[in-house]
């Protein structure tokens, strides 16, 4: 057992340990995607907000728009919406902007409430397997002639029942992880976009008519 390698170990543990792959291969491919949703959505770059504050207080809402249109930021997004509904309708700006904003948190927080399941779920099919795992090993204890049983026959059938549950946890450790990660980013872009409203409409009111 000693010279067996962790994938040879996972392998002898048969077809428990099927689900807990695929969480772990549905895991990956959303950690991915969201490292590129979040890096696309430019969370660091705030350039575009001084020249868009001043053109607001310049009472030049297209320069305000041109500026903003020049950033990927979400917020950038939200300022174009609270922009536009300033000149149009001025009653429901802020609305807008909560509907606007609603919206980038939602784009961007798709999928990582599967993380969180998914780290919930995969502990719960290690656990599973193990008990799948020593329910056989007792049965065939049982079945065994005069129930006689070596103790390195037992001790083999324990631990292959455990890897089910050593596999549930390594996968779910770090999808937990990367949930909390990804969360952290909303909540900080949630602090962004409340800011940016603010400071538009501290700017902005009554010069845009």
């Amino acid at each position: 057992m000693q010279d067996l390698t962790l994938y040879e170990l996972l392998a002898q543990a048969g077809w428990t340990v099927v689900p807990i792959y695929l969480c772990s291969v549905f895991a990956v491919a959303i950690g991915v995607r969201k490292y590129f949703d979040f890096r696309a959505a430019g969370l660091d770059d705030t350039a575009w907000l001084e020249p868009t504050l001043h053109a607001l207080q310049a009472g030049d809402h297209n320069a305000a728009l041109e500026a903003a249109t020049r950033s990927r930021h979400p917020a950038a997004a939200v300022t174009r919406g609270l922009v536009r509904a300033l000149v149009k309708r001025p009653e429901h700006a802020e609305a807008e902007a909560k509907r606007i904003g609603m919206e980038e948190l939602q784009r961007l927080g798709r999928y990582t409430r599967s993380l969180a399941l998914l780290a919930e779920i995969a502990p719960l099919l290690g656990l599973l397997g193990t008990v799948v795992g020593m329910v056989d090993l007792f049965m065939g204890i049982q079945g065994s002639q005069h129930g006689n049983v070596e103790m390195a026959q037992l001790s083999a059938g324990i631990w292959k029942a455990l890897l089910t549950t050593a596999a549930g946890l390594t996968v779910a450790v770090p999808t937990l992880a990367l949930h909390a990660y990804f969360r952290s980013q909303l909540d900080r872009l949630r602090v962004q976009l409340t800011g940016v409203v603010q400071r538009v409409m501290f700017v902005a009111p009554g010069r845009l008519s």
